[in-house]
């Protein structure tokens, strides 16, 4: 057995074990993110299952993933694709860092700790330097336009030739009125009556048309 320089890791006989050992010592550090750690050595678990005695480097591992990822596929039929390739992306991570990590194991984790660091600027940027999406303008009701139908009968705009005409009720007050071109017939009288009884003040039944009205 060797000792790595800079650590308290013992170097195995077996690269893949050497792996496994780093990844449950970086755990207990604290290093890693213990979630991260459970799911790296599940990876590495299940790929280095398919892994024979004389292919055991790490050099040789890192190159011929897509080898080791095709044994692991037919010999579990039930794992996925998309599991197969997060596995290939796991372990991947785990070689690279174990080797790093055997070459300067401070430098290793100093530039784990910046890389994370810069991810935090990255998102803390990115989530500030979000668009904001502008107000929509808020529009007075005076100028909000009505389809023909919901305007009110009084001030609807008439398409066919008309005449405006000027009745004065009071002396201080002119009734005017939009009427056709050829004046109203008996029964538009009548309506335009019924039409603007609700607005009267006092009743007078003085005659049997506007009693009428009230039944």
């Amino acid at each position: 057995m060797k000792v790595i320089q800079g650590g308290n890791q013992l170097s195995l006989i077996r690269d893949t074990e050497e792996v496994l050992k780093f990844l449950e010592f970086v755990g207990k550090k604290s290093i890693l993110d213990e979630h991260a750690i459970h799911c790296r050595l599940t990876a590495c678990h299940n790929l280095f299952s398919v892994v024979e005695e004389e292919e055991d480097h790490l050099e040789y591992i890192l190159k011929n993933l897509d080898l080791f990822i095709n044994r692991f596929r037919n010999k579990s039929k039930s794992v996925n694709e998309a599991t197969l390739k997060v596995y290939k992306s796991r372990v991947k991570s785990s070689l690279e860092d174990y080797k790093a990590w055997s070459n300067d194991p401070f430098a290793w984790e100093r530039k784990l700790n910046e890389k994370k660091a810069a991810t935090q600027v990255q998102r803390r940027t990115k989530k500030a330097t979000k668009p904001i999406k502008p107000a929509e303008p808020v529009v007075p009701e005076s100028e909000i336009q009505l389809p023909e139908e919901q305007m009110a009968p009084e001030v609807k705009v008439l398409s066919q030739p008309s005449r405006r005409i000027s009745f004065p009720v009071r002396s201080d007050f002119n009734v005017e009125v939009v009427i056709p071109e050829g004046g109203l017939t008996l029964k538009e009288l009548s309506r335009l009556g019924m039409f603007l009884y609700p607005y009267c003040s006092d009743i007078e039944m003085v005659s049997s048309i506007w009693s009428n009205l009230t039944h």
